[in-house]
């Protein structure tokens, strides 16, 4: 078999608009993994409708072998893939398996019977059985529609009652048009030219994605009202930075009773109960996308305390690949060749004091906290309760929604609720002597309001 250049392609379209990418970013990976640009061998079976891509599967990038690193391309073994291919017109219709038995993905941009050219991804499929068209929508596009209707452009626009009205209507609407999310559909392009075959995939969330920059209304400001107004101690997150939501910032603000004072993008002084001050600022944010690389410098100071973050992190390229970084690489990943051969490739590297910026904050935090004295006089039980919680917040929030977050971490809340007594009516959880069973009666009362349910 011939030797030819391979970066990882993910199944062309194996599932769906489900397609992998090489987000490893190796010198074939484009936009700073955004996507990834794929050759390989491809053999053409037209007795059969046959697409049969050969794959040499490599890995590309920089490994260690004791303390010695060095960059190189690992070949790891060979994938074959087959696709049953159909023309529609002047449309490619590829079907992952070697039957017409699926919906197939439809590509546009060549010429009707000639795989040679340049094809591009659709939104639409091809029935071959029931001969139709099926064509997509973007959930992205949904929600922007429905945007228009309550006359805003951004859902931190939305006021709390608003907000519960447009996440129930578009949960229901991506549920009756089968709207794809951006991730589910990324930009396939496929070049056919002879025996060679090159695959380009772009994530299309990445493509249309605009930086956020205005950091002061962001879930990291929110985060901060909102541990503020729930006496937490835990600081939220610096990578919330790059998230908008200025509608918590507005809700926990006025439940809080924060002051905002001389606020932009990237700094804010507030009051909180009339008295403390703190001001948070972003002082530098670099991103490299091509290079993916990040790096963010911010402080927050209150009273004589100052918290300073200094974040530098990204992918490892190749100008990286060296013993001098050898403090700043992650653990190494464990690749095993075809012939049992083990190589540790490392692909992310990170110089942070993110430890000790958030335990800062969480020492301003903690004065205006209402019981601001130290653990040690606080209920151990409650301490631990505490901590678990927020830690399964900071958590899921960070990789999912705070919402989503806030359904996992129920039990914890439960926990800290109990051993705390915060979140409940004082009546109950000022009674220590109830047992957790008689606790959580009167707890789904109150929240259910049937508090004679259980009476």
């Amino acid at each position: 078999m011939k030797k030819f250049k391979y970066l990882m392609m993910s199944g062309v379209v194996a599932m769906l608009y489900a397609c992998g990418s090489d987000s490893d970013g190796g010198s074939g990976s484009i936009a700073g993994g955004d996507g990834s640009e794929q050759h390989g061998l491809v053999v053409i079976d037209e007795s059969k409708s046959l697409i049969k891509p050969y794959l040499q599967y490599v890995e590309e990038g920089c490994f260690m072998s004791g303390l010695d690193f060095s960059w190189k391309t690992v070949e790891l073994g060979v994938d074959q893939l087959a696709y049953k291919y159909e023309f529609v017109g002047d449309t490619l219709v590829l079907h992952s398996g070697k039957a017409f038995t699926d919906h197939g993905l439809m590509y546009v941009g060549g010429s009707n019977g000639n795989l040679n050219g340049t094809w591009q991804s659709t939104l639409c499929t091809y029935d071959n059985e029931e001969e139709e068209t099926t064509c997509h929508k973007l959930c992205s596009d949904v929600k922007a529609t429905l945007l228009k209707k309550y006359e805003v452009t951004s859902e931190d626009e939305l006021d709390d009652v608003d907000r519960e009205d447009f996440d129930d209507e578009y949960e229901a609407k991506k549920r009756k048009t089968k709207c794809l999310e951006n991730s589910e559909a990324p930009y396939i392009t496929i070049k056919i030219s002879g025996d060679d075959i090159t695959i380009i995939e772009k994530d299309r969330e990445a493509e249309e994605k605009k930086e956020f920059t205005d950091y002061m209304n962001s879930a990291y400001i929110s985060g901060l009202y909102e541990a503020i107004y729930n006496e937490s101690r835990y600081a939220p997150s610096f990578q919330e930075l790059f998230y908008a939501d200025s509608a918590d910032v507005k809700k926990y603000r006025k439940r809080a009773d924060i002051e905002e004072k001389g606020k932009t993008e990237k700094s804010v002084t507030f009051i909180v109960d009339e008295d403390d001050t703190v001001s948070v600022t972003v002082n530098n944010v670099s991103v490299d996308e091509e290079n993916g690389k990040k790096e963010v410098s911010m402080v927050v100071k209150s009273g004589k305390r100052t918290c300073e973050l200094q974040y530098k992190a990204g992918r490892v390229n190749k100008g990286d690949c060296d013993d001098g970084n050898l403090a700043y690489f992650n653990d190494p990943m464990k690749l095993e060749a075809e012939d049992g051969t083990v190589y540790k490739k490392v692909s992310y590297m990170e110089d942070s004091n993110e430890d000790d910026f958030d335990e800062c904050v969480g020492k301003i935090l903690r004065v205006f906290a209402k019981n601001s004295d130290d653990d040690d006089d606080e209920d151990p039980l409650c301490t631990s309760a505490k901590r678990s919680y927020n830690s399964c917040m900071d958590y899921y929030a960070e990789e999912y929604s705070r919402s989503y977050a806030e359904d996992a971490c129920y039990d914890y809340y439960y926990e800290a609720s109990y051993y705390c007594g915060s979140g409940l009516d004082k009546t109950a959880a000022s009674t220590t002597k109830l047992s957790k069973s008689e606790f959580k009666k009167i707890y789904w009362a109150q929240i259910l309001e049937l508090k004679d349910l259980f009476q």
